[in-house]
């Protein structure tokens, strides 16, 4: 089964996304949010292994993917409403089932996710994240204070594209191709400006703050990239929550661990 694609009106234009819909869906809807400067292709390894008995589907936040973007960056808690509008749509139209529904996110797409479950218990009933980008106040001021130097604008040098090819080298798990990384670049180089918009918001919001405020079951999966060490520190703070390490994969691991995080993930969300 491959994901369907199609778009969902929203406050900044058209949201485009990828859905799998199986032949019955006794489970509540899965919502998948990608992390930055992704997009809904980064779920397609999985997506269709979850929705056996559940509707599956994965968003581009707006500006990212094939998403209209908003003229700013956003904040957080924008994501979060246009997630919340997003399945207020897709129930309205019948194509997903109304009540509550679980969230999945990868780094910038568990921040949403978390926003969203601690805002409402009722929606939302639970979550499973892939890295916490969980930093202290001035940690995330200085990084937010660097992005420009990490993530340099576009100009004729093409500084930023070697930037870029060095960063995804660097992140990138091994095991995952050359192709795969450039279809990657590709994706994030055709943002712009907007390229570190995601990290903005990121970098702006408390996310120690609202883990606290999480009251439901959450499912953190910790593959060794980038977050890592931070996700170790910090994954205690969600009240009701469990963390898997998956030592030995980065980014990638979607890919890589497929069969594994289908197993964890499917036995989480059918507690």
């Amino acid at each position: 089964m491959r994901p369907t694609k199609a778009y969902a009106p929203g406050r900044f234009g058209q949201l485009h996304y990828r859905i799998v819909t199986p032949e019955a869906a006794s489970q509540p809807p899965l919502l998948c949010l990608h992390q930055t400067p992704s997009n809904s292709r980064q779920w397609e390894p999985i997506q269709p292994f979850l929705a056996k008995d559940r509707v599956v589907v994965a968003a581009d936040t707006p500006g990212y993917g094939m998403s209209d973007p908003p003229p700013e960056p956003l904040e957080i808690g924008d994501y979060a409403d246009a997630m919340f509008s997003f399945m207020e749509h897709l129930s309205s139209r019948g194509i997903v089932a109304p009540g509550p529904f679980d969230v999945m996110g990868y780094h910038t797409g568990s921040i949403t996710a978390t926003e969203m479950a601690r805002r409402d218990s009722q929606r939302v009933r639970r979550c499973a994240l892939f890295g916490l980008a969980a930093y202290p106040d001035d940690i995330r001021a200085e990084r937010l204070d660097r992005l420009s130097e990490r993530f340099p604008p576009p100009d004729r040098t093409l500084h930023h594209v070697e930037k870029l090819w060095s960063l995804i080298g660097e992140l990138a798990d091994p095991g995952i191709s050359a192709e795969e990384l450039h279809i990657g670049m590709a994706d994030a180089l055709r943002l712009g400006k907007r390229l570190p918009w995601g990290y903005i918001a990121v970098y702006r919001y408390d996310f120690l703050g609202a883990m606290a405020e999480v009251s439901q079951p959450v499912l953190v999966l910790n593959p060794e990239d980038d977050l890592w060490a931070v996700t170790h520190q910090t994954s205690h703070l969600f009240r009701n929550g469990r963390r898997i390490d998956i030592p030995g994969f980065s980014h990638g691991v979607l890919t890589i661990r497929r069969d594994y995080l289908v197993e964890e993930i499917e036995r989480f969300l059918r507690q």
